[in-house]
């Protein structure tokens, strides 16, 4: 899924997912990702710079032209696969010219590659690369404080965050869900939806500020 030939050089991130989990027919997994992923291309449309696809067995790609959009986009592509989890690597950085697999010159498809490495060498879920010395370290330890809140959750957990962020009232989702608005609501708490969303939040605010310090837009 190559980046086309630019003639400007936008700050973009890169997406690069390895879908977790016990061995699967590799069909159905291939289809549960597409349906993932057609999804988020058509959520995050406007912010797409190239659209995700399957690269592999149970591998996506994908890039955004706005990096803030990048934790709420994860955060949708989990909701998506659960409850299976999603190992992600976020290359911030600009491209200038085609994609090379085997480049090794910091851009952001090598930065996006890096971080998958880093996130799978220790054993967390979410890895950003890019942002520079202090700004890598720092999304990284929030990563590491919200990847085992991420992991805990059950099946019912995520059914409920989910139909929350579509529904966005938990009288709706328990009419979807058959339960109580009770029950809903202890499955949000017990999902910790609010503390990875306050996370999501810090971190597209750190990624816009960063894009216009360094880029100036």
């Amino acid at each position: 899924m190559p980046l086309e030939r630019r003639r400007d050089a936008n700050v973009i991130a890169v997406i690069f997912g390895h879908l977790l989990g016990p061995e699967a027919d590799a069909a159905e997994v291939r289809r549960v990702l597409e349906g993932a992923l057609e999804r988020a291309n058509r959520l995050f449309a406007p912010a797409l710079g190239e659209p995700f696809a399957v690269t592999g067995d149970g591998r996506l790609d994908g890039v955004l032209g706005d990096p803030a959009q990048t934790p709420l986009c994860v955060s949708v592509l989990r909701e998506s696969l659960a409850p299976r989890l999603l190992r992600v690597g976020i290359g911030v950085g600009t491209v200038e010219h085609l994609r090379d697999p085997s480049s090794k010159d910091g851009d952001a498809y090598s930065l996006a590659r890096e971080a998958l490495q880093l996130a799978a060498r220790d054993g967390g879920l979410t890895r950003y690369v890019g942002t520079g010395d202090a700004g890598d370290v720092l999304l990284g330890a929030l990563c590491r404080l919200v990847d085992p809140l991420i992991r805990a959750r059950t099946a019912k957990q995520w059914e409920a965050i989910a139909a929350y962020r579509e529904l966005g009232h938990q009288r709706e989702v328990a009419a979807r869900l058959g339960v109580t608005r009770q029950s809903v609501g202890d499955r949000l708490a017990a999902g910790h939806r609010r503390a990875v969303e306050e996370a999501d939040a810090a971190i597209a605010t750190y990624l816009s500020y960063r894009r216009h310090q360094r880029f100036g837009y």
